[in-house]
């Protein structure tokens, strides 16, 4: 069960607007994967890390592809429905949790989202030109997966969204689609990345456990108020003037329903 845990959340990974973080809750293997990240040193913690690596990077390896493609041909439609995971979701996260939000946390997260996204970098979203690989890169990537990481770990919030918004969402998702025995050599990056993926679970699950249990209303507040922009910053707002309106809210349709099938099984 941990690995198919550790299937799913490599998926969802890749998936701006569906948490990691949410998918342990909802499979109930939140505090049991938090604890073995945070008390890695101990003996208990090495089989349940090992299937939890081993199915995240299966998970991410098995859908980087397909969210390729979908970037690729469909770009809006792609940027519509993570938009909409996001912007379905957030009610029944903030109805679950039954608290009345604190609107100066909510507005500080959207603040910090608003203003991250204007150090992105990346611009397109299909990489075909990938940058040279040097030691500042790999710092700079390993920087970036830890806070891919972070946000990962922490119920409602989504790391790939936030890496959608910094940049590196794309340069990540195209070295995972694209790695083969002719590009070996995208292992290295990819290395650098996991590396500060998981330093990041174990700083997120770290922080997420002590704010939970100390400050949960205030820094549920600031959490959604960071998905909320997140949400907004990707939606496609062109698609008001285009010509195939009706399918794009057919796919706002899906998007709804998809929402509510996972909080069916919550």
């Amino acid at each position: 069960m941990i690995f198919f845990t550790g299937f799913l959340v490599g998926i969802v990974s890749l998936i701006p607007g569906i948490s990691g973080g949410t998918i342990l809750m909802l499979m109930k293997k939140y505090e049991t994967i938090s604890y073995a990240i945070t008390h890695f040193k101990e003996k208990e913690s090495y089989p349940i890390l090992f299937f939890l690596v081993l199915g995240i990077f299966l998970g991410t390896i098995t859908f980087a592809r397909i969210i390729e493609l979908c970037f690729f041909f469909f770009p809006q439609a792609t940027f519509l429905l993570f938009s909409g995971f996001v912007l379905f979701s957030l009610p029944n996260l903030i109805k679950s949790e039954n608290i009345k939000l604190n609107k100066s946390f909510f507005f500080l997260g959207m603040s910090i989202i608003y203003l991250l996204s204007f150090f992105s970098f990346q611009t397109t979203t299909v990489v075909l030109d990938y940058p040279k690989i040097t030691l500042l890169f790999l710092f700079l990537f390993c920087f970036y997966g830890t806070i891919d990481g972070f946000f990962t770990i922490l119920p409602g919030i989504s790391g790939s969204m936030v890496m959608m918004i910094l940049g590196p969402y794309f340069l990540y998702k195209s070295y995972l689609a694209n790695l083969s025995i002719e590009t070996l050599s995208f292992f290295i990056p990819l290395l650098f990345y996991f590396i500060g993926d998981f330093l990041g679970f174990f700083l997120g699950s770290k922080v997420s456990l002590y704010f939970l249990n100390k400050k949960r209303k205030l820094f549920l507040s600031f959490l959604f108020g960071m998905v909320f922009m997140s949400a907004i910053l990707i939606f496609p707002f062109q698609i008001f003037q285009s010509k195939a309106l009706l399918i794009y809210v057919a796919l706002l349709i899906v998007s709804f329903l998809i929402v509510q099938l996972l909080n069916a099984f919550n």
